[in-house]
């Protein structure tokens, strides 16, 4: 019965880290559009049609976020301020890093 028991722990756990495997980080920067200046704790996240949201991740003090355990795919890359999105942007995420372009915020 033991034997049975780790068994299924370890096939679980292949299977839960091999989604992982096939996912991506994501790395970008915000910027506010009039000087340049870094738009810092600033909310970012992932969309996509038919797939789960990603978490929101804030921006640092340099305006740079990071999102971890991406799936590739089209995404659309929403920013958010006062409770709403203020922009989105279309991007394509691709394993194993992606760096995304400066986004630039009104």
């Amino acid at each position: 019965m033991k034997t049975n028991r780790w068994m299924l722990t370890v096939g679980c756990s292949v299977f839960l880290l091999s989604g992982l495997v096939n996912a991506a980080a994501v790395h970008g920067q915000l910027v506010y559009a009039n000087n340049n200046a870094p738009a810092a704790y600033v909310a970012v996240r992932l969309n996509a049609p038919g797939k789960a949201v990603s978490e929101f991740a804030y921006s640092g003090g340099d305006g740079k976020y990071y999102l971890r355990n991406i799936p590739a795919g089209a995404y659309q890359l929403e920013v958010w301020r006062g409770g709403k999105a203020v922009i989105a942007v279309a991007v394509t995420v691709q394993e194993p890093n992606t760096d995304l372009a400066v986004t630039r915020l009104p």
